[in-house]
Parts: C-alpha cells; sequence; structure tokens
C-alpha cells in the first residue's frame, strides 16, 4: 500500500512559509502595485507547495496511458484541489494583507481592500492553469498501481477527512510557522550583531 504523503507535503509547507518575516520586511520598501505583487508572489508560493508543484513538466501529460490520466484526474476530484485551493486563498490573503497593513500604515484601507480583492480573484482564476502540470507531476512520481491506491485511501473515511481539514491545517502551520520564524529570527540578528560588534562593525 503506497503512504499517503499528505502529511509531508503539510510539513515541507510549513517550512518554506516560515519566510514569510522576510517577505514581509521586503514589503517594507515597496508600496502600491510593488506591496500586491508581494502578496501575489507569496501567495503563489504556498499554493504552489500544498499542491507539490516541483516542476512544470506538462510535455509528459500527452504520452501518459489514458486509464493512469483518468485516475490521477480522479485523484485530484477527490483531494478536492481545487475546492481547497479556493478555501486557502479565502485563509491567507486577508492575513497576509493584515501583515502587510501593519508595516505600510501609510496606504489607505480602501486600497488595501482593493488589492484584497485583486489578489483573490486573480489567484482563483488561475486555479484551473495547475490542473495540467500537477497531472504530469503525479504520472512522474506515482506508478499506475500506486495512483489507484491513493484514489481509494482518498475515498476512505480518513483520506475525506485529510481533505476537509487541509485549509485549517495550513492556516495553523502557517501561524506557527510566522511565529517561529520571528522568534527564531530575531535570536539570529542578536548573534550576528554580537559577532559583528567584536569584530569592530556596527550593525
Amino acid at each position: 500500500m503506497v503512504r499517503p504523503y499528505c502529511s509531508d507535503s503539510l510539513n515541507t509547507a510549513a517550512h518554506i512559509i516560515t519566510d514569510t518575516s522576510a517577505s514581509l520586511v521586503q514589503a517594507r520598501r515597496t508600496s502600491g502595485v510593488g506591496v500586491m505583487a508581494s502578496v501575489i508572489c507569496y501567495c503563489g508560493r504556498v499554493v504552489a507547495v500544498i499542491v507539490l508543484i516541483t516542476a512544470l513538466q506538462t510535455q509528459g501529460v500527452a504520452a501518459m496511458d489514458e486509464e493512469k490520466r483518468a485516475n490521477i484526474g480522479a485523484l485530484l476530484k477527490d483531494m478536492g484541489m481545487l475546492t481547497n485551493m479556493n478555501r486557502i486563498i479565502d485563509l491567507l490573503v486577508p492575513q497576509i494583507i493584515g501583515n502587510l497593513k501593519k508595516i505600510n500604515r501609510e496606504i489607505p484601507d480602501a486600497a488595501w481592500e482593493e488589492f484584497t480583492n485583486i489578489c483573490t480573484d486573480e489567484m482563483k482564476r488561475s486555479l484551473p492553469e495547475l490542473e495540467e502540470p500537477v497531472i504530469a507531476i503525479y504520472d512522474d512520481n506515482f506508478s499506475a498501481d500506486e495512483v489507484k491506491q491513493l484514489v481509494a485511501f482518498y475515498q476512505s473515511p480518513v483520506g475525506r477527512k485529510i481533505v476537509s481539514q487541509l485549509p485549517q491545517l495550513m492556516q495553523q502551520s502557517m501561524t506557527m510557522g510566522q511565529s517561529w520564524g520571528q522568534q527564531a529570527g530575531a535570536r539570529a540578528v542578536e548573534r550576528i550583531r554580537a559577532i559583528a560588534k567584536q569584530k569592530g562593525y556596527d550593525l
């Protein structure tokens, strides 16, 4: 039986999401369209992690066995990929916008509301573009028999629970990652400053 890998995906996502602090620091230097670009880029990175997009290899789809391709399509449907991505975007965008507002207080609320709507709309409208690349990735990483086993898993009660709980798991992982990143980052800065001071540098 192939081992379900959702927990591995969440662990990977949690590690990558911990770079939120660095992204927000960069956002200090931007305004208007620049802030919007930062938001969209960050959201895109999170969504990519969740759906395991590590490479875009669409050329593999055409040569794929039709039965396997159909089973992968069924798997993605059972996993609720697009449905969960919509829900995750709804959770992530307001949280990211809220953090950016705190460090870009000169931008009025009306502009932030517009940024939120634009980001949410663009991310959701672009979700269908993920299907073919994701199918190719699953084809590369799982045999036809493994795909069938995954379909069976995601049709089971525990598989359906993972699908329904994924957005909440991601939000909790993101919150945890932000807190950890801020604390660890602050300690790292203090250590760097101490060493720099010993070497005669004032940071």
